[in-house]
């Protein structure tokens, strides 16, 4: 601003004096202006930077790595009512990230309980890999909607954290004390999927899975959900027919699921 009042005194090359006269006294104005702000700045006192919006950062790969084969089906027929599935073979490697798609009733849930050892085999069979520790999101999510307050349920499923580390966990997730202390029921469902996360954070998981996720998920945890897988590195199935969640979340392969027939894409 001084070096603006300085040209305009110079520079000028018309012969009408009120005009410079007047030029001169506004750029005079903005300087004082300026130097009024920097005193003022200088007076300012130095604060840390303000604290940013919480983001789900999922860091679940507590527990060791499990063997190099996870999971796999040998000549695995399973039946549920009139519906058949397989036979299937199947082997899913460490640190694979597979989608499992397919239309509604076409047996993707079957083939998931197959896979983990929850449904019993007609014919053929399945086995986990030594050291693989399943962490499913639905059913740790189940643990939340009972009347007791969050920090006592999530208490109760890992009984070997102290309530003040439970409440240390829950905070990296976004849960503070206004959560903490409320029932366990009144939580929406994003925090209800954070409570899960966190769980499954606490127990160490290496083998995650996802059972069309996206069903009873507003668009804001859907969104926190995807951002969390983001930066999983263990091994993960993921069930869903949500279109926008397989082009966000990354795959390395692809298992579709038609008319009890599983073939890979």
């Amino acid at each position: 601003m001084e070096k603006g009042v300085r040209n305009a005194r110079r520079k000028a090359t018309d012969n009408d004096k009120i005009g410079r006269k007047h030029r001169a006294e506004s750029t005079e104005k903005q300087a004082a202006k300026a130097r009024q702000t920097e005193r003022l700045i200088e007076r300012l006192d130095v604060v840390e930077e303000p604290r940013k919006e919480w983001e789900l950062r999922m860091e679940i790969a507590a527990a060791p790595r499990s063997g190099a084969v996870v999971a796999t089906l040998r000549g695995a027929v399973a039946r549920r009512g009139t519906f058949a599935l397989g036979p299937v073979d199947l082997q899913i490697d460490w640190a694979d990230r597979v989608a499992i798609t397919g239309a509604n009733g076409s047996g993707k849930s079957t083939l998931l309980a197959a896979l983990l050892g929850r449904l019993e085999l007609a014919e053929g069979g399945a086995a986990l890999g030594p050291g693989v520790v399943v962490g499913e999101v639905d059913q740790a999510r189940a643990l939340f909607f009972g009347s007791e307050t969050l920090l006592e349920a999530f208490g109760a499923a890992v009984p070997e954290l102290a309530p003040a580390d439970v409440r240390t966990l829950l905070a990296k997730f976004g849960l503070k004390a206004e959560h903490v202390l409320r029932s366990a029921a009144t939580l929406s469902p994003g925090e209800r999927t954070r409570s899960a996360l966190a769980l499954l954070q606490a127990r160490g998981v290496n083998l995650l899975v996802l059972d069309e996720p996206t069903n009873h998920l507003d668009l804001p945890a859907i969104e926190q959900l995807e951002s969390a897988l983001a930066s999983y590195n263990g091994t993960l199935l993921l069930v869903t027919h949500d279109r926008r969640m397989l082009e966000a979340v990354h795959t390395t392969r692809r298992l579709e699921v038609a008319d009890g027939r599983v073939a890979e894409r």
